[in-house]
C-alpha cells in the first residue's frame, strides 16, 4: 500500500502552501486529491468502528496552537464507542505545550463519510487484489476538555478527519496507502481552544505527519519540516528529538 501516482503531484501545491487559517473543507480535499471521483459512502455505519483509527499510534501527532503556533503534542490514550449510538466515541488522553501537561476527556461525533475511487488501475489501492474494498474520508465534530483543577486549562473544538480504508474481512484500517506522497496526512484536527480562564480563543490543528493548516511553520516538501523562526516555540526541541532518533534527520 506504498504506491502513488507521482504525476499527479507534479500539479499540486505543496501542502505548506495552505496558509493559516483555513478550513476543514481545504484539508478535506487535500486528503481526496488523489481520487477521480468521489461520493456518499456505502459502509454499514453501524459496524464501521473508528476507535482504532482515533488510537493510532503508527507516528506522533504534530500539532500547532495560537498565532506562534506554539508545538501541540497531543496523545489519545482511550477512544470508546457508544453500543447505542455508533457515530460517537468518547475519548481521552493528554496534551502538552511547553512544559504544562493536561488531561483531557471528550467527544468525537462523526457526521460525514465521504468515499474515493481513483480509476488509474496501476496502484495497489481500489484493486482486486489489494484487499481494499472501499476507502475514504470519515469526517467527524470534537470536544475535549481539560477538566482539571490547573491554570492554563481549556476546551478544545473543532472538526476531525479520518483516513480509512474497508478490508476484505469488513474491518476499517487506518489508510497509509498514500504515505509516500508529499503532502501525505492523516488523522487531521481543526478547531479551535478557548481557555476557561480568559474565554479567549485560539487555533489549534494536529495530525499524522503534517500539521493541518500550518501555514509558514511547515517548509518542508517531503515530510514535515519546521521553519527556524518558530524553534523558540518548542520546534527546536522537536528538531533535537527527531535528532536523537535519527541522526542524518535535517541536513542540507
Amino acid at each position: 500500500m506504498k504506491k502513488v501516482i507521482f504525476t499527479l503531484l507534479l500539479s499540486l501545491l505543496p501542502f505548506c502552501a495552505i496558509a493559516q487559517p483555513c478550513a476543514y473543507e481545504q484539508v478535506l480535499q487535500k486528503m481526496t486529491m488523489f481520487y477521480d471521483k468521489t461520493y456518499p459512502s456505502k459502509i454499514d455505519i453501524q459496524k464501521a468502528d473508528f476507535s482504532s483509527l482515533i488510537l493510532d499510534q503508527s507516528t506522533d501527532y504534530l500539532g500547532a496552537i495560537g498565532v506562534h503556533k506554539k508545538r501541540l503534542v497531543v496523545i489519545f490514550s482511550s477512544a470508546k464507542r457508544d453500543p447505542k449510538h455508533p457515530l460517537v466515541y468518547e475519548v481521552a488522553g493528554k496534551t502538552r505545550v511547553g512544559k504544562n501537561i493536561r488531561q483531557f476527556k471528550g467527544r468525537i461525533i462523526l457526521t460525514q463519510f465521504v468515499s474515493g475511487k481513483s480509476e488509474d488501475a496501476s496502484g495497489e489501492l481500489n484493486t482486486k487484489n489489494s484487499g481494499v474494498q472501499e476507502e475514504g474520508v470519515a469526517v467527524g465534530d470534537f470536544t475535549l476538555d481539560e477538566y482539571e483543577d490547573l491554570p492554563a486549562t481549556g476546551i478544545f473544538k473543532g472538526k476531525v478527519l479520518l483516513w480509512w480504508f474497508l478490508s476484505k474481512k469488513r474491518k476499517i484500517e487506518y489508510n497509509d496507502g498514500y504515505l509516500m506522497a508529499d503532502p501525505y496526512l492523516n488523522n487531521a484536527y481543526i478547531g479551535t481552544w478557548t481557555s476557561k480562564q480568559t474565554h479567549k480563543s485560539q487555533q489549534v490543528s494536529w495530525g499524522h505527519y503534517r500539521v493541518p493548516c500550518a501555514g509558514d511553520l511547515d517548509m518542508g516538501a517531503g515530510e514535515f519540516s519546521p521553519a527556524p523562526q518558530y524553534y523558540k516555540y518548542g520546534w527546536g526541541e522537536y528538531i533535537k528529538e527527531i535528532k536523537a532518533k535519527y541522526p542524518n534527520a535535517f541536513k542540507d
